[in-house]
């Protein structure tokens, strides 16, 4: 009976290792995620900046667009 009870707390240190090892993978995991998210959100807006003037009148010309068939719809 003492042999079982060995053998369980051999096998309860084993879960609490791998316990501690996955919830140290997973954070990692999770600082290389938001480190990247930062870097997609920045290049992002730097993209955005460059391109401003392309923006404004892409979204111009669809707001024009649509304006008119909205209006033709209605007519």
């Amino acid at each position: 009976m003492d042999d079982l009870y060995d053998q369980i707390d051999t096998l309860r240190g084993y879960v609490q290792d791998l316990s501690r090892s996955a919830g140290k993978s997973a954070g990692h995991g999770y600082e290389r995620a938001r480190d990247l998210a930062s870097v997609a959100a920045h290049d992002a807006e730097d993209t955005m900046r460059d391109n401003l003037a392309a923006s404004l009148v892409v979204a111009m010309g669809l707001g024009v667009v649509v304006g008119y068939f909205l209006r033709r719809g209605t007519e």
